[in-house]
């Protein structure tokens, strides 16, 4: 395998698509909470960029050597923060250190993707009905973990990713039917002995919102549709939102920041944000569509997948269209544990990138020589 390492394959639009979506951010996180806030966010940035350029200089086929390790350690962060795990709001899903505290679910994501990467990358002996049960394996222990928590948005990002990978992996459609299919066929179960009382709410008053008798099970929905609508073409003017400034609006610099945006910023400016995030879904396809290594592929095409089903959730959810499940807008919205993960995936992008590496033939040729 030949290696070329250049700085001028460094993705100059997607960084700065990326610089201006976390501008955009600490603006409207600002708007919405406090100063404090801001502060922590800028902190969180700061140690997200150190964190990607650390990574810039580690070739990403050392991590295929780490993965399972990385895994298993955090499917053990996982069971032991069941235990000793701080609780908010009735989620036991932080681990406090100090003055900040991490999420290790949102860093699981990155450990399924290297893994999986790993795992159809050196299969010596294709994929089989055998490999699909070992995927499904890595993928379900750790949404379990997660979904007990409950943090049911988390979780459900490991699906899309697992789906994606399986078929940028040359599984064929009619499995991945198949599975889908199956995973309706167990929702009953998952629905009876896996939801907490407050999700089902959520879930029945996104399909039924005329039939919900819980106020609160639809005030998040109601209180964020009033502020995108209030919004108009030119929005209210940034810190003149009525729904964030008077605090209607719940969660409205994390889960809901984009509903802050739209009251604020209005429908025009908002599209620019999505033309933003359209972008940066395009440079991501992009380097996937270029890379020729298996591994880096298969990596990239998983934090594409991660980005693009997040950002699409949360402005889904902010809008009524898809069920309230608490996921952040990706380099926007207020959190440490989900800036660090961006910028990590965001980092193993760019490392795909800047390293060309070209397979002339497979291993075993060069042995038999």
């Amino acid at each position: 395998m030949t290696d070329r390492v250049s700085i001028r394959n460094f993705d100059w639009l997607m960084f700065l698509i990326v610089c201006l979506l976390l501008t955009i951010g600490i603006c409207f996180i600002w708007s919405a909470s406090s100063e404090k806030f801001v502060f922590k966010q800028i902190v969180w940035v700061i140690m997200g960029f150190t964190l990607f350029f650390m990574l810039l200089f580690i070739d990403y086929l050392s991590f295929a050597y780490y993965a399972y390790m990385i895994y298993g350690g955090l499917i053990c962060v996982l069971v032991i923060l069941l235990g000793i795990g701080l609780s908010v709001k009735g989620s036991q899903r932080w681990l406090s250190l100090g003055t900040f505290s991490i999420q290790p679910s949102e860093f699981m994501k990155i450990a399924l993707v290297l893994t999986l990467a790993r795992f159809f990358r050196y299969n010596k002996y294709g994929i089989g009905l055998f490999d699909i049960g070992c995927v499904l394996l890595l993928t379900c222990i750790p949404m379990a973990l997660i979904i007990k928590q409950p943090d049911l948005g988390s979780a459900l990002i490991l699906l899309p990713i697992m789906l994606a990978m399986m078929y940028a992996a040359g599984v064929g459609i009619f499995y991945l039917f198949l599975l889908m299919g199956t995973g309706a066929a167990i929702s009953p179960l998952l629905w009876m002995f896996m939801l907490k009382p407050y999700q089902k709410l959520r879930i029945v008053g996104f399909l039924w919102p005329d039939k919900t008798s819980d106020w609160g099970a639809g005030y998040h929905r109601l209180q964020s549709l009033i502020a995108i609508g209030s919004g108009g073409l030119w929005g209210e003017g940034w810190g003149e939102g009525i729904q964030s400034q008077m605090k209607f609006l719940p969660e409205r610099h994390t889960d809901f920041i984009f509903a802050v945006i739209a009251e604020e910023w209005g429908f025009l400016r908002v599209c620019l944000l999505l033309f933003l995030y359209l972008g940066f879904i395009t440079c991501g396809i992009g380097i996937a569509r270029n890379t020729r290594e298996p591994y880096g592929r298969l990596i990239v095409i998983g934090f594409v997948t991660m980005f693009a089903f997040q950002i699409i959730t949360n402005i889904g959810m902010t809008m009524g269209v898809a069920p309230i499940v608490g996921i952040t807008l990706p380099f926007i919205s207020y959190g440490g544990s989900s800036m660090l993960t961006s910028f990590i995936a965001l980092s193993i992008m760019f490392n795909v990138k800047m390293r060309s590496k070209i397979e002339l033939a497979s291993p075993h040729l060069y042995k038999m020589g």
